[in-house]
């Protein structure tokens, strides 16, 4: 069942270019070429001519364009659809893939709800060195969800593993917790500063890019 998750005009909007591109014919041409430049379209903003790429490289079977497909189907409330595109893109051990699912068993959408099922595809795909998986499940280790037993040490031990693969948000949590003593950690200025300096030279490359 569709699910609203955004405003009805972004919904609207959405499930327009969505619909149109599914009664569209698959367009012939190399999965990797077209799945990579409907990535890259996507990221510009150009929708439409994004979903026309990626559905055609999704569909030869090229794992990022089913990833990034899902996760646009996935904001248009199409739940059903984006999980038949991530479970497509898990079955090539695509840690996208896994994470994607992991996400939709969490919340229920597109599937039954299955915080278990969740927890181990997190770290199926957390332990692929996929970025957002890494960081969610040291989220998961602090607050003791998706069939993790609360654990700081795994939580820290997790959160700087995403830190030192230059995850933004998981060095924001190091330095608050060294600040503050928090994760089971010992209040420690000279760490908090450490981090804060990697954060600080990570968000500068960020705008030089």
């Amino acid at each position: 069942m569709i699910q609203f998750k955004c405003t009805f005009k972004q919904w609207l909007l959405t499930a327009t270019i969505v619909f149109q591109l599914l009664m569209a014919p698959p367009m012939l041409a190399d999965a990797k070429t077209d799945g990579d430049k409907g990535i890259e379209e996507y990221r510009k903003g150009n929708l439409i001519e994004s979903l026309t790429l990626l559905k055609s490289s999704a569909q030869q079977g090229y794992a990022p364009a089913q990833v990034t497909l899902a996760y646009i189907l996935d904001y248009a409330a199409d739940d059903e659809e984006a999980f038949h595109w991530y479970q497509q893109a898990a079955e090539q051990n695509s840690p996208g893939g896994f994470y994607g699912m992991a996400l939709m068993y969490a919340k229920g959408e597109g599937t039954e709800k299955d915080p278990i099922k969740a927890g181990e595809l997190i770290k199926l795909s957390a332990d692929m060195q996929h970025l957002p998986a890494m960081r969610a499940l040291a989220y998961a280790f602090e607050a003791g969800i998706y069939g993790f037993k609360k654990n700081d040490s795994e939580a820290v031990q997790w959160y700087q593993k995403a830190s030192e693969a230059g995850d933004k948000a998981s060095m924001r949590r190091l330095i608050e917790a060294y600040s503050k003593g928090e994760l089971g950690l010992a209040i420690d200025p000279d760490k908090a500063a450490e981090w804060d300096q990697k954060h600080q030279i990570s968000m500068e490359k960020q705008d030089e890019n």
